[in-house]
């Protein structure tokens, strides 16, 4: 497998969410004007690159900022080059903290004395607000073990009560009805409730969530499935655009129609790659474990600058592919009907008459440089409910593997995980 290197980890995460959710204006965000009456500003810390664009009868904002503050950061820049008003908000989709910001902008535009901005996103933005307000409390445990943040200091926030709902939907297209030639494109990549927006006049494409700067981030361990044959089928649909300017939601824009292409095209076949590896053997009997350590990305997209694996990686994808396409039986009759999990660990511990050559087992694959067969060996012992030394000590040495798988971890969403574990999270450990 091809060496993979997890980007910098983001330091005093919650300390810079909280100021700028409930503090004052934003550290000032890096804006830059893209095209002629276009400015993106990078969100920094997840939430990409908003995109500001005139569009000859005011202005149409694409994503609102992570929080209050962010927002407010970002109407101070658009309002040193410019005193239009903000007559549309698009969603690119339905992650939250894209547009966790969006009361501040409707509030600022009233007190302009302006009309409220008309909110426009894909017609599934609506069935995405709706499954996060059922899972809520569950989601806010999500983003404390996917980001990093510490234990407690999302649950229980209320993050997701401040969605605001569009006010306008489509299904597949929409062509606004402004001075400017604006076509907004149902996007189904990360999400299928995205919109990109194709400018005919100028040649330029935003691609919303299907054009980021890191491998794909399907297969998400701790989220609804994200369909790579959709994200590959978009780029196709992309490709049908004669873009000379590839706006994206992370990372510079693509210049030139040929650079375009190429990204769209290595993209999309590098997904379609590990879809038809993936079905290879599923078809072949078999089973998610061998398979996710067989498949091996080829180099031309192993190495393709378009592709790092970062957030997203290949291993998550194949992952995923299976989710999809086999259900959710791993092939051990064991897990057809479990047993209540409290009973079948207590189960193991008690079988286990030597647990001391369990944990002595456990380091000596740790020694060895072999972390992941230590946590398999190790969890015969740290999966159980009750507080004997030998489990205590196994939880122990569970996250001091963690955190040596850390440090090596292929993707930032790993490394979360390995983290969360490492420092004691009440994660399943």
């Amino acid at each position: 497998m091809a060496e993979r290197r997890a980007p910098e980890r983001i330091e005093n995460s919650v300390d810079w969410f909280e100021s700028n959710a409930t503090g004052g204006n934003a550290d000032p965000l890096p804006f830059r004007q893209t095209a002629d009456g276009m400015w993106l500003q990078d969100i920094q810390y997840g939430t990409g690159n908003a995109l500001t664009v005139d569009t000859g009868d005011g202005l149409l904002q694409v994503d609102t900022g992570i929080a209050p503050g962010h927002a407010r950061g970002m109407i101070a820049n658009i309002r040193e080059v410019t005193d239009e008003p903000v007559k549309r908000i698009v969603y690119s989709h339905g992650h939250t903290a894209y547009n966790h910001g969006v009361e501040a902008w409707l509030e600022d535009s009233e007190k302009r004395g302006d009309p409220r901005p008309t909110i426009i996103a894909h017609r599934n933005v609506l069935l995405r607000h709706r499954r996060y307000r059922e899972t809520q409390e569950y989601l806010e445990r999500v983003t404390e073990w996917q980001f990093g943040f510490p234990t407690d200091s999302v649950v229980g926030t209320k993050m997701f009560e401040v969605l605001v709902d569009p006010d306008v939907t489509y299904i597949d297209q929409l062509e606004l009805d402004t001075p400017r030639k604006i076509t907004l494109i149902h996007c189904h990549a990360e999400t299928d409730d995205g919109t990109g927006l194709w400018f005919p006049d100028e040649g330029i494409l935003y691609g919303a969530n299907a054009t980021i700067g890191s491998f794909p981030n399907i297969g998400s361990p701790l989220r609804s499935p994200r369909d790579p044959r959709a994200w590959a089928d978009q780029l196709d649909t992309y490709l049908e655009y004669p873009a000379e300017m590839l706006i994206r939601e992370y990372g510079t824009n693509i210049i030139g129609a040929e650079n375009i292409r190429e990204m769209l095209t290595t993209v999309r076949d590098a997904l379609r790659y590990l879809r038809s590896e993936t079905l290879v053997r599923m078809n072949a009997g078999m089973v998610i474990e061998d398979v996710v350590n067989e498949i091996e990305l080829p180099a031309e997209y192993a190495d393709s600058p378009w592709l790092p694996q970062t957030y997203g990686c290949a291993d998550y994808v194949i992952r995923e592919v299976w989710r999809i396409e086999s259900g959710w039986w791993d092939r051990n009759i064991t897990s057809v009907h479990p047993a209540p999990f409290g009973d079948s660990t207590s189960a193991v511990l008690d079988a286990i008459t030597d647990k001391q050559a369990v944990l002595d087992a456990a380091r000596a694959h740790l020694a060895a440089g072999e972390p992941q067969l230590a946590l398999h060996v190790v969890d015969l012992l740290a999966m159980a409910r009750v507080d004997i030394p030998e489990v205590v000590e196994a939880k122990a040495l569970k996250a001091e593997i963690a955190a040596v798988l850390a440090e090596n971890s292929p993707t930032y969403m790993s490394e979360n995980y390995y983290r969360a574990v490492a420092g004691g999270h009440p994660a399943r450990t």
